[in-house]
């Protein structure tokens, strides 16, 4: 689980990575983020209804996600808000496809 410091909880700072956002495009994800003034980078993951009915399996992919950035946050860059919004294809990948997916997105933001 991610510690506190690494979520963004409030619907206030979600809405505003949404507004100032820069997106990138990956298979599984989509990566929205802006910068805060934070020292750490939080993370918001979002599974639409449309994506998955099933609260069960919102739950599970986020769950996912959340378990890949605890992996991968020495790798992120610090002071960003990023809000991964979960594909429908997700479903078709495995645990390694989605970790590579994401990882390569976060190369793609360091540039």
């Amino acid at each position: 689980m991610l510690a506190k410091q690494y979520r963004l909880s409030k619907e206030k700072d979600i809405n505003r990575v949404f507004k100032n956002k820069s997106t990138l495009f990956g298979k599984s994800v989509i990566l929205n983020w802006t910068t805060n003034q934070s020292t750490n980078s939080r993370f918001a993951f979002v599974v639409s209804n449309k994506t998955f009915a099933k609260a069960v399996d919102r739950n599970y992919y986020k769950r996912i996600l959340r378990d890949i950035i605890y992996q991968l946050i020495k790798d992120i860059p610090t002071n960003l808000d990023i809000v991964l919004v979960i594909k429908k294809e997700i479903d078709q990948m495995n645990f390694s496809a989605v970790l590579e997916d994401i990882r390569g997105l976060i190369k793609k933001l360091k540039k």
